[in-house]
């Protein structure tokens, strides 16, 4: 997994409050297989891309999307940070 260098760090870039390792947390306890093959990416406009290999069923990339889509928009409730999953 890499970030991208631009992505600007406070003093909780690295703490269970830091929306993008939450998410990334999230993204792992719905899909394992998603270890070490995940990217993060800070495009100019700040939103965050998380992309990773998918699933090959269609019914559980949905299922993956939809979970993801929830935690996407609790911490973007909580923390105004826009991150979306993006499959590669």
């Amino acid at each position: 997994m890499s970030r991208n260098a631009n992505r600007q760090r406070g003093p909780s870039a690295n703490s269970a409050s830091d929306p993008v390792s939450r998410y990334l947390a999230a993204l792992l306890e719905f899909y394992p297989a998603s270890k070490g093959k995940t990217r993060v990416v800070v495009r100019p406009d700040h939103r965050i891309i998380v992309s990773t290999l998918l699933p090959v069923r269609p019914s559980e990339r949905m299922r993956l999307f939809d979970q993801m889509a929830e935690v996407g928009t609790r911490l973007l409730l909580e923390t105004n940070q826009y991150i979306l999953l993006s499959g590669r």
